[in-house]
């Protein structure tokens, strides 16, 4: 069994605006295995991208860590870069459009004191990402790629120092189809051959299935379910879970009807004092309004946070 690279217990955050207190992250709790995929999946606002940029300290200055602790590599420090690398929604807001994609690659491997000839690693990290020819490339700026080929860039970046653990944060959202299962791919590709972990956020459970090893599911800052892509997918437990599943479109039953989940997430300014999706839950019981949901650990590998099944 692969050891955890990261441990994340009891995370709570919370962002402090005019209206309020924004409870964003409420006790999350998961690991990332050395050389796995891990993906997480919810709607927008569900917590998933707070998380993220908590366990890199990037959560701002409006943003607080209120519990809970964050270990990487038996309790190292993060070394953002180096040791833990981003890669965000969109491009075109992470790369500077007035300095050289050349620039913008050696200028992280100098911070990071590269050891090795850096004009060198530069060329040969856009290489592996598909940007050819890269000698003259690297002289260009960012308007002068496509989506597609700026994203690779990020994600030449984003692994330029070798990081142990990459997370994507919905890094297809804004391509087509054929580049976004290129840019997959490649995520994967470089997974392997450098045998780093990946953290994957998306919307789409149809974009996890087929690069995750497994899936945390997340609604109104806390975990839903947490299982195997096989469990998800073909035993779901919660309801969100399985409304999610209704909303993906089935290629052996093109002709299915999808269903949206109906309403909205919970106002977490003012968060449910019970389940966060009781309002939205077909299954919703008087419990459900009250208090928060126990864990139900059907497997080793799966749970689901639900008043459905526990013995009362």
């Amino acid at each position: 069994m692969n050891r955890n690279i990261l441990s994340v217990e009891n995370l709570s955050v919370s962002f402090f605006t005019s209206a309020g207190e924004v409870k964003a992250v409420d006790d999350v709790s998961f690991d990332v295995k050395k050389g796995e995929i891990l993906g997480i999946v919810g709607e927008s606002g569900s917590g998933k991208t707070a998380t993220m940029l908590s366990i890199l300290n990037l959560q701002g200055e409006n943003g607080k860590i209120k519990s809970g602790s964050i270990k990487f590599h038996d309790n190292h420090d993060i070394i953002r870069g180096k040791n833990i690398s981003m890669i965000f929604q969109d491009p075109m807001t992470s790369l500077n459009p007035v300095l050289t994609i050349g620039y913008q690659l050696e200028e992280a491997l100098k911070r990071h004191k590269w050891n090795g000839n850096i004009r060198q690693r530069s060329i040969e990290i856009l290489e592996k990402v598909g940007i050819v020819p890269a000698v003259q490339r690297l002289k260009q700026y960012p308007h002068e790629f496509s989506g597609g080929q700026r994203q690779r860039i990020m994600i030449a970046m984003s692994i330029i120092c070798n990081p142990d653990l990459l997370i994507a944060d919905e890094p297809t959202t804004a391509l087509d189809v054929t580049v976004q299962a290129q840019i997959l791919k490649l995520m994967k590709d470089l997974q392997i051959e450098n045998g780093m972990s990946i953290i994957l956020i998306s919307h789409d459970l149809g974009v996890i299935a087929g690069e995750a090893d497994r899936i945390l599911i997340m609604y109104a800052g806390k975990i839903m379910e947490h299982g195997t892509v096989r469990e998800i997918f073909y035993n779901p437990a919660h309801p969100y879970t399985k409304g999610l599943l209704r909303c993906v479109p089935n290629p052996d039953k093109p002709k299915e009807r999808l269903i949206p989940i109906e309403g909205q997430p919970p106002d977490l300014l003012n968060p449910p004092k019970g389940c966060p999706y009781v309002k939205r839950c077909p299954n919703a019981m008087k419990i459900c309004l009250e208090n928060k949901p126990e864990l139900n650990n059907l497997t080793e590998t799966h749970g689901y946070s639900c008043w459905l099944g526990v013995k009362k």
